[in-house]
């Protein structure tokens, strides 16, 4: 829990930094940018009940169909403790606050492993950190509720990179 908060602090923090940098560019997230990215999560900084450790890898997609409004997609690839691997798919939604880079989503993610399958819509908050004109490290904080066992409702945190085009 200290780790999550630490990381959250540090999140807030960066905000500031490149707020004036996305201030000075006339719009980045603007419609017909298309969008990849990957992300780690895990690693100690998630929590459910159903299982002690997680490591997790994705891939994500998207598209800005409208300014400020990304369609996305991810593939991604859970290890967890006292639980066999799990293959997620989603879908979701993306917006950003032109202003400072902040980004809220809804997404619907389906899980299978060898003898569970389950649906899981998430709620994320993330922050879109310009390193160069095209490339962000993402920091963000989410929320999964399981529709099929509360044990594996949970939040973590993921720390990733996109690439705009």
């Amino acid at each position: 829990m200290k780790k999550i908060f630490v990381l959250i602090i540090g999140l807030m923090a960066t905000i500031g930094a490149s707020a004036q940098y996305l201030n000075d560019q006339k719009s980045v997230f603007t419609q017909n940018k298309w969008y990849v990215g990957a992300s780690l999560s895990g690693l100690d900084l998630s929590w459910h009940k159903a299982s002690d450790w997680t490591f997790g890898l994705q891939a994500k997609a998207g598209y800005l169909f409208i300014d400020d409004w990304m369609v996305t997609g991810a593939l991604g690839y859970e290890a967890q403790t006292d639980i066999p691997s799990i293959l997620k798919l989603g879908v979701g939604l993306r917006y950003y606050v032109e202003s400072c880079g902040i980004y809220g989503g809804i997404s619907g993610n389906y899980y299978h492993c060898d003898d569970f399958n389950d649906f899981r819509p998430e709620l994320s908050v993330g922050y879109a950190y310009f390193l160069t004109g095209k490339l962000t490290l993402e920091p963000e904080v989410y929320y999964e509720i399981s529709t099929k066992d509360s044990d594996f409702s949970g939040f973590g945190v993921r720390l990733g990179f996109g690439l705009y085009f």
